[in-house]
């Protein structure tokens, strides 16, 4: 899955891979919501755009996730570049941001990827697995049932019943054993 940020340059890029390209994985969410939803689904949904939004909403949740997923040790950074910016990563004025003069640029992307590992992933193997346990579910019977009414042509008597009557004569007939 390709998840592109939306702002700014983004939807250039959006629009490059989704038109001219035809890129099959693009990460798509409902607006407002931020809520995860498929590629096909979002092709016929109004609601639904390209790529991750970064708003005021989004940039806290987003950053939350990542000290969720370092905190808990879900992940391991080798980058010293994502290391060098975090050493400079700060809340100013109640945002989370990068120091005057620094970058986030690729604590914002492991943010990203962190929210969309969470969120649309494993909502996805969520989904998945109930698929999977309904479809486990359903089960065929041979059990055939006789919807013809008595005097139909082809009509034929229960075959069900018939049976039945054979077992009761032949408990019958042997009745004297089982005393």
């Amino acid at each position: 899955m390709l998840v592109v940020e939306n702002n700014n340059i983004g939807y250039s890029v959006l629009t490059k891979l989704i038109d001219d390209y035809q890129y099959p994985n693009v990460y798509h969410s409902i607006k407002s919501t931020h809520e995860y939803i498929e590629q096909h689904q979002a092709e016929i949904r109004n609601s639904a755009v390209p790529g991750f939004t970064t708003s005021m909403k989004t940039r806290p949740l987003i950053v939350a996730k990542l000290e969720e997923f370092i905190r808990n040790k879900l992940i391991t950074i080798y980058s010293s570049r994502t290391i060098n910016e975090m050493k400079t990563f700060i809340w100013r004025n109640g945002k989370p941001q990068a120091m005057k003069g620094y970058n986030d640029d690729l604590i914002m992307a492991l943010a990203i990827a962190c929210w969309v590992r969470d969120t649309a992933l494993q909502a996805n193997a969520r989904d998945l697995n109930y698929q999977k346990a309904f479809i486990n579910a359903i089960y065929t019977t041979k059990t055939t049932m006789n919807t013809q009414i008595k005097g139909q042509q082809g009509y034929k008597k229960n075959q069900i019943f018939d049976k039945m009557s054979e077992a009761e004569k032949m408990y019958q007939q042997y009745k004297w054993i089982i005393k």
